[in-house]
């Protein structure tokens, strides 16, 4: 059980390095040495890990949606529901959504990287669409709490994921300010709550 777990910790160690070499430079001029270097393992130690520098990208997909599904569920943990109605519920999870996510330039330019190299790679593509769909069904389950048409919950869901990563998108090639995305962010979503 130990070892399984120095593994788990050394293949997150892994991960989290990736991140930090894209936050620097694009994943096409990372190499598996970079990634050693930042985790500070030798390059072989990666290989023993991940079948390829492809592999690790895979791997790094799951492991932000891990991260951010984890982080919305124990930011879900610390409300009392009970005490929310729908409009505030809602309210505060977009809140969640547009500062930790939409809003994360580092984030948001990490993953334009990534759409593009699925524009040519199937396994990214791939893994890629399963990873939105795991956001859109956390959405749906957490909207379905105080909605009762599943689908319209999911109509609502896609169409959300959808404007935030198109809101993503812009606050990478926008400057701050440039086009007030925080305040579009907040319109649409006061019009959205109009509409539940």
């Amino acid at each position: 059980m130990a070892r399984k777990r120095i593994q788990e910790e050394r293949k997150q160690q892994i991960l989290k390095a990736l991140d930090a070499c894209l936050q620097e430079k694009s994943f096409e001029k990372t190499s598996i040495k970079d990634i050693a270097r930042v985790a500070g393992v030798n390059h072989g130690v990666l290989h023993y890990y991940f079948s390829s520098k492809e592999d690790i990208l895979l791997n790094y997909i799951d492991y932000v949606i891990d991260d951010y599904q984890t982080q919305i569920r124990e930011w879900l943990n610390e409300k009392d529901l009970s005490r929310y109605g729908k409009k505030e519920f809602i309210d505060e999870l977009f809140g969640f959504v547009n500062n930790r996510i939409t809003l994360n330039k580092g984030l948001s330019t990490i993953f334009v990287e990534i759409w593009e190299i699925a524009l040519y790679h199937d396994s990214v593509r791939a893994k890629l669409r399963k990873a939105y769909i795991r956001w859109i069904d956390e959405l749906v389950l957490n909207l379905s709490r105080f909605i009762e048409d599943k689908q319209f919950v999911k109509n609502v869901s896609i169409a959300m994921v959808a404007f935030w990563e198109g809101m993503a998108l812009f606050s990478t090639i926008f400057e701050p300010g440039m086009l007030d995305i925080e305040e579009v962010l907040k319109g649409f979503q006061s019009r959205i709550l109009e509409i539940l």
